[in-house]
This record gives C-alpha cells, sequence and structure tokens, in this order.
C-alpha cells in the first residue's frame, strides 16, 4: 500500500512540474538557400488567418520574436538595399489553452499554434520554399504555465533553425 502512495504522489508531482505536447514539422526547403555575406530577408508580420481575435496577441509575439532571431543572425532587411529573400508567414491554427486543465486531465487546455511560412525570390516572386510547423502543450501542470506567451516563440525557433541549416554563407 506504501508502496502505491509514493507511485501516485510521484504521478502526482510530476503532473505538477511538467509539461509536454507534440511537435509537427515540415519543410520543403531546397537544400540550400543561397544567400551571400550582406544580403537579406524581407520579413513580412504573419498573418492572423485564424478568424479569432487573439488574447494574447500570438501573431504579434511570433512578429517581433522572429524578426528579433533575424535580426541576430544580421539577416533582417533595415537597410535601404533589397532583400533577396522575403519570408511570409500565416498563423493558421491557435489555441491559448490552460494549465490547469491541462493539470486535470492531459488534453484537455492544450494549447497549439500552427504556422506556415513560404520563402519567395524577392525579385519575381517565385517560391523558393515552404515550411510549417505546429507546436502543442497538451500535459502538463505548473510548469506548463504561459505556454500561450512561449509557443509561439518555439515554432519561430523552429522554423529558424530550418533557415539556418539551409543557408549557404
Amino acid at each position: 500500500m506504501e508502496k502505491w502512495i509514493r507511485a501516485a504522489g510521484g504521478f502526482v508531482f510530476a503532473l505538477t512540474v511538467a509539461g509536454c505536447g507534440a511537435t509537427n514539422f515540415e519543410s520543403k526547403l531546397p537544400d540550400r538557400l543561397s544567400l551571400h555575406p550582406g544580403q537579406t530577408i524581407e520579413f513580412l508580420p504573419a498573418e492572423n488567418v485564424t478568424g479569432k481575435t487573439l488574447d494574447p496577441p500570438a501573431d504579434q509575439i511570433f512578429n517581433e520574436y522572429m524578426a528579433g532571431l533575424l535580426r541576430d543572425r544580421k539577416l533582417l532587411n533595415v537597410s535601404p538595399e533589397p532583400a533577396v529573400l522575403v519570408l511570409k508567414t500565416k498563423l493558421v491554427e491557435y489555441e491559448p489553452g490552460n494549465a490547469f486543465g491541462r493539470w486535470l486531465v492531459p488534453g484537455l487546455g492544450t494549447t497549439v499554434c500552427t504556422m506556415h511560412a513560404e520563402i519567395l525570390d524577392k525579385n519575381n516572386g517565385a517560391l523558393v520554399g515552404r515550411m510549417e510547423s505546429r507546436q502543442t502543450v497538451s500535459f502538463g501542470g505548473a510548469y506548463s504555465i504561459g505556454a500561450d506567451l512561449y509557443i509561439c516563440k518555439r515554432v519561430a525557433d523552429e522554423l529558424m533553425r530550418d533557415i539556418d541549416k539551409k543557408l549557404d554563407r
């Protein structure tokens, strides 16, 4: 009986502090994206196509964070020189979720963020490649508080990782 109580206590503790979810990432980028030193990417703010007014403003959180990631890598176009590529994004799914609900019943209160991204050639508008990132937080308790704020940053990190991997510099 004592072992069962310890095991149940450990499970409840893990539910309280842990948070996890699923990740789905698809990329149809070419093997290499060619940017020479000094060439940049124009980032168009994410278009919210969910049909919802977002609270918190997930699209704005994504936009600020993604622009920061590009700026840190000196890829964000801020100069009068024209960009070579354009990063166009759409927020297609967003649910803020609820940490208490996730703690009560895994799957209840799931936080979801799905972003579609296209990279276009700035000169002719031709599609260079597509990416889609879907992040969820569907299980957890105290550790998953704030998932509605950080989940869009995870999506941006995943998109940036793929761009970094494909850049030929």
